[in-house]
Order: C-alpha cells, then structure tokens, then sequence
C-alpha cells in the first residue's frame, strides 16, 4: 500500500492550462468531476508490499488530454524484475442509488487492462479521450512474488497525450517477509460457468474454458470460486453402485486444489459436493462414499462443504436437520454449510454462514433472527467453524429503492459505496473471528442484460457481480477475458489486511494485531471509510512483523572443528514457490 502522505498528492504544471495530473490511493473511487487536492506537489507513486502481494495506486488525469496514453517497463533493482500492470478506470452510470448511502450517475468500476493477465494481449484501454475537467483514473499496480525482499526496486509510468506528456516515477520497497499464497481467511464466492458463457455471447460450450479462466484470475487475488461449470462428474448409477469417470472433474478442479494453478502455489480453501438430483437414498450414500474415497485420496477432504440449503427460514430447519444428518452419515469428513444463524434445531449443520447484519450488537431490524458471535463458542468447541456473508440487506433489497437508515453504514460491495466498505471486510473478520466469507455470485448480471451497461439488482449496482465479460468486440485482443472489477480488487486488499493481521498474531503479537483490527474495524458499521487509516495500519503491522520475523528466525549452529562452512556443501535444489509463511 502507499505510504500515507502519498494518498492525494500533486498537481503537474500546477497554474499551467492543459492536463493535470495528480496521485490517488488504491481504495479511493475517483469520479469524473474530481478535483486534483489543494496541497500538490510533483506526482511520485511510493508503494510497499511483501512477497506474495500486490500493491498498487491510481494515477489520474484531468483533462484536456487528447489520446491519452499510459506504458511502464519492469521495475528494476530487485533480484529480478518486477512487471507493472496498468488499467484504464471505466466509469458505468447508473440510474438509482443504491441504499441510503449510494448515489447515481457516473462511478468507476470496471479495470480495463493495457495488457492482460492471462493471455498478455494488448487491449483498448488506451488511448483514451479526456475531456476538459473530467479526471480519469489509471490504475497502477505490482505484484511481488515470494522471496524477494527485503529490497527496492524503481521505474517509471510514462503518461502521453497530444501536445504533450509526463513521467511518474514509481518506487518500490519490498518488506522483508512473504505473506502466505493461500490466505488465512477462506473464501467461496459463487460462479457459473454457464453464466459467463452467456455474458461473452458464447454457446454453452465455453462453459469450461470460461471457468478455467474465471477460476484463474479469482485465486490470483486470493479468492475461491465455487460451482465452476456447475456439472457433475460423468457417473453411473448401477444397482445402488456409483461408478464415476473422475477425469473430466478433476482436469477442472485440481490445479486449483492441489496448488499448480498458479507460480505461487496459491490453493483453493474450499471447494463444493455436486450431486446430481434424483437420485435414491442408496445412489445418494454411494454417490457420497464415492466422492469421500475420492477426495481422500487427492488430500482434498479438508476443504469439502456441502451446501445443505441457503436462508432457510425457521419452519425448515427441521428439514435442514434431516438433510444434514444424513449427510453427516454419509459424508463424515465434509462441512455442511447453511446460511442462517446458529440454531438447536440444526445440530448436524457444521459451517455456519450467518448474515453480517446479524452479528451487531445491538441487534439491527436488518436480521431476520440475531445471534451474537458469543453463543457460538460451544459449537465451535465441538468443531464448527463461522463464516459469513453479505447481502442486500447492507443496503436494502427493494428494487423500488428508497430504503431506511437502519440499512446505512454497513460493508457493501455495491459500485456507488465507498472503495473501503469493500475493503473493510477483511479487518472486520478478524475482529469478529470470522473464518471465511460466502459470496452468492460473482457474474449474475451476465444473466440478466449486459453488465457494461446496468448491474442494478436486488436494490443495489453491482450485488452478485463483481466481473465483467471481456470480449474482444468490448476490450480487444483475441480471446474472452474477465475484467475485474475496483470493487474485486478492494476485496482482495481486505484479504490482504487479513493476512497481515493474522500473521501478526501467529508470530506473537495478538495483541498488537486485535488492536490495529479494532483501529480499522471498531463495529460492523464503525469501519474507517479513510483510506489512509489502512495504509497506516499495513505499515505499523508491517514493521512489527519484520521484527518479529527477526526473533523467531534460528540462530546457525555452532562451527563444529573439521565440519564444512555453512554453505560450502554440493548445490541444493531450488527453493519451491512457497516460503515458510505459506499454509
């Protein structure tokens, strides 16, 4: 993250007609009628990161910028060089406000890469036309990979439009630790394969490749993605017996179980039983034996949930009770998730995935049944585990809009909030020991319209989908892409948070991490909209992990008299991508 006083600075040619340019922190939405700050000075980007994280800024121009254009070569002064990726900020209007805390007309949303991740092809984000006054954010970004630091490394981001240009410098300080590939905090954010094709006009399909892709460009930020192509393995049911072809499933989900998927290592923290329907009670049990034997096998097991039923109101929890018994019996090792609070009536049910309204204390009229984070200590005790999620209910579900002020103030991942009601999630999970988070969707408007132009649903823009179908008529290049979103991007920061948090904690300074936690996340609607406060807190973790890194880190031993020197043995192998922070 930037260093706190980077967060708004600089004008170019401060007094000067023509563009002007100035620096805005990653967790700023910057909307075209934005003003460059008063307090300017010549634009610099700093940033910091440790290895397996990315760090990033915006650069924004205001017009009058003809052609606008933006490149930058690898940093340099690291062991190796370091890429940095650059997107133009595409605005989406909307029509209605979402929630009381919402407003429409013009927001930034969508990253439109100049190259992207996966296929490295170069797309139209740039050039661009600025009009007088309006202000255009670049995103800027740097991913470190593991083992690097501690260092610095330094480049530039060229900016170019008709009659003129400028130079950016951009520096880099690598912390001197990694952060672990798979994060700490487990995710499952929903996604169909079948959804996306419709979103990039393809036939059902692409419905694989798309996945793949999908899946791909979501764990690179940390985050899992459940329900992929959404199709069964290939089976047959034969007298009580399943016999299941496991190639095509498994081509599907293993790079992303087993770690191969990325440089890094980085692993899905969890993934879903798909069953076919209709089956009889004796094709179930061994459609589930079948699954378990499986996922055994691969060293999966850990990460199996079943999701039993969503909301379930409380005249079905008797009905979840039955389902999740028998799953119990048949699937031992799998979680059995649902998403309501803790309930007597629902004994067999293990992943408990609450509604983040309900958690506040006092409880809010936007919970349908309050239960505090407290009375979930016997069924952890017992091995449970919380998780939780959000909704409309952060900003009301009506479509009709026009909702309370019991619905302000709460995390949302709707366009028109701010960027760290987004980003707070992941401080706010560590202080409330939350130990993951559910998503319904990710791509829901690829099924209801186009996303380039509405993603108004359930009350709110943007709930259910945090992508946008890159096509190569929208964004060119030769192949479909997704674009993510800033709002994805937020996400990803907060896991980020997380991970700094909680390897504080782990290298023992608890104390230190529940107090930052608290500095950013005092309540559920308390968070720090100031994106500054989350940069501040990065760096006082930051420093005191480095310290405690330092403590923990073994002493050699002892020169034995007639032994080799340290180091002066035959060559080893290669470290792995992983360092001995990751899980």
């Amino acid at each position: 993250p930037m260093a706190p006083h980077l967060f708004a600075i600089a004008l170019l040619a401060a007094g000067q007609a023509g563009p002007r340019v100035w620096i805005a922190g990653e967790s700023v939405k910057v909307r075209p009628a934005d003003a460059p700050p008063k307090d300017a000075g010549p634009p610099r980007i700093a940033l910091s990161a440790a290895g397996n994280e990315c760090a990033g800024a915006q650069i924004v121009v205001q017009g009058p910028a003809r052609a606008l254009r933006a490149s930058a070569e690898p940093l340099l002064g690291a062991a190796r060089p370091i890429a940095v990726a650059l997107a133009r900020v595409a605005t989406l209007t909307l029509e209605h406000p979402s929630g009381p805390d919402g407003s429409a007309g013009e927001w930034p949303d969508a990253l439109i890469p100049d190259r992207d991740a996966l296929w490295n092809e170069p797309r139209n984000a740039f050039p661009i036309e600025v009009g007088e006054g309006r202000a255009q954010a670049i995103f800027v970004e740097v991913c470190t990979p593991g083992g690097l630091g501690p260092g610095r490394a330094a480049g530039a981001v060229r900016l170019a439009w008709k009659g003129g240009g400028a130079r950016v410098p951009l520096d880099l300080t690598l912390r001197a630790f990694d952060l672990p590939a798979t994060p700490a905090l487990a995710t499952a954010f929903g996604f169909s394969g079948y959804s996306a094709a419709r979103g990039h006009h393809k036939p059902p399909e692409a419905n694989r490749e798309l996945t793949r892709l999908y899946d791909t460009m979501a764990l690179r930020r940390g985050i899992t993605l459940f329900g992929g192509t959404q199709d069964p393995p290939a089976h047959r049911c034969v007298a009580g017996a399943a016999r299941i072809d496991w190639s095509g499933y498994d081509a599907e989900v293993a790079p992303f179980l087993d770690g191969t998927a990325l440089p890094s290592g980085a692993r899905w923290t969890a993934v879903e039983l798909r069953e076919p329907a209709r089956l009889t009670r004796d094709e179930r049990r061994a459609w589930r034996g079948a699954w378990m034997r499986h996922f055994e096998e691969r060293g999966w097991s850990e990460r199996l949930f079943v999701y039993v039923e969503d909301e379930p109101p409380e005249d079905r929890l008797g009905a979840v009770e039955s389902r999740a018994l028998e799953l119990l019996e048949d699937l031992p090792r799998a979680r059995r998730l649902a998403t309501t609070a803790l309930s007597r009536r629902a004994p067999s049910i293990d992943l408990w995935v609450q509604l983040l309204n309900c958690f506040a204390e006092p409880p809010s009229p936007t919970c349908p049944r309050p239960v505090s984070r407290s009375s979930y200590r016997d069924a952890e005790g017992k091995g449970a585990r919380v998780w939780w999620y959000q909704s409309c209910a952060s900003h009301g579900c009506s479509a009709a809009g026009g909702a309370g002020p019991e619905y302000a103030g709460w995390p949302s991942y709707m366009i028109d909030a701010p960027a760290t009601a987004a980003r707070a999630m992941g401080a706010l999970a560590f202080a409330h020991r939350i130990a993951g988070e559910l998503y319904f969707d990710v791509v829901y408007a690829d099924d209801h319209g186009d996303p380039w132009k509405t993603q108004w649903a359930f009350g709110g823009n943007g709930d259910g989908t945090l992508y946008y179908p890159g096509t190569p008529e929208r964004i060119g290049g030769a192949h479909d892409v997704p674009v993510e979103s800033l709002r994805l991007v937020q996400i990803a920061r907060g896991l980020a948070d997380h991970a700094y948090l909680s390897l504080c904690e782990r290298l023992g300074d608890g104390r230190l991490a529940r107090a930052e936690a608290a500095l950013l996340a005092p309540s559920l609607r308390g968070f720090s909209r100031d994106p500054r406060a989350y940069a501040a807190v990065r760096e006082r973790l930051a420093a005191r992990i480095e310290e405690l890194s330092t403590k923990a880190r073994p002493r050699p031993p002892p020169a034995t008299p007639g032994a080799p020197a340290p180091g002066s043995g035959p060559p080893q192998a290669a470290p792995g991508a992983r360092s001995a922070s990751h899980n």
